[in-house]
């Protein structure tokens, strides 16, 4: 992520708007995605809820958002400030992986208003997408895309800022352990009926966006 967003981020770019008619037709087509982090020359820093103070209008938001999960907030791969055609500006926040292991994860959080705070989150965005399934698969075994759902929704419906949810999954990093396309769609395949997203649910979704580039060197 960080050799694409310093050194190829027209090529992301491009991969994200291209795979979101949505975030095409909010962009002002005379200006770019303007990446944040994680930038070079800032030691590559990766944000929390403080990519809330990036904009000035957004930072009443951050105290808001302390109202439906604990004040930190998770760590982002990648985020982007979009301009809006109607003057509106907008974010792109990213999650990354390499390989599909990565996926899996669970609630960790001890502190009970904590926990109960984000379970209450959760039970509400499965409800928004149509979920059926149990709290089980969304806390314990893929609780980070849970959680990054959760901002998706927090910040579209109740902090009213226009945002997309990039899911960026390299494709053949030699790094770790190599994973194809191919594996890549099956795995989501395998997450969303675990999840039991439905995709006629909520048109929110169509702020989620995946894309598939190839592992690249960095320099």
């Amino acid at each position: 992520m960080e050799e694409y967003v310093n050194h190829h981020s027209r090529d992301l770019n491009n991969s994200i708007l291209m795979s979101s008619p949505s975030l095409i037709s909010f962009m002002d087509k005379s200006k770019n995605m303007n990446w944040y982090s994680p930038l070079e020359n800032e030691n590559y820093k990766e944000y929390r809820n403080e990519f809330l103070e990036l904009d000035d209008e957004w930072k009443s938001a951050k105290s808001q958002m302390e109202l439906y999960w604990p004040a930190q907030g998770p760590r982002w791969d990648g985020i982007a400030m979009v301009q809006g055609k109607d003057g509106m500006k907008g974010l792109v926040l990213v999650e990354a992986k390499a390989h599909v292991q990565e996926m899996r994860s669970k609630l960790k959080a001890t502190d009970p208003q904590s926990v109960d705070l984000i379970e209450r989150t959760i039970r509400e965005i499965k409800a928004v997408f149509g979920s059926e399934s149990s709290m089980h698969p969304w806390l314990n075994q893929y609780y980070q895309l849970s959680n990054r759902l959760a901002y998706m929704y927090l910040l579209n419906e109740k902090l009213k800022i226009p945002t997309w949810l990039a899911l960026v999954n390299f494709v053949d990093d030699g790094s770790h352990k190599p994973t194809s396309v191919n594996q890549w769609m099956d795995h989501y395949q395998e997450v969303f009926a675990e999840l039991d997203i439905n995709f006629d649910s909520s048109s929110l979704l169509n702020r989620l966006v995946t894309i598939y580039p190839n592992s690249v060197e960095k320099n």
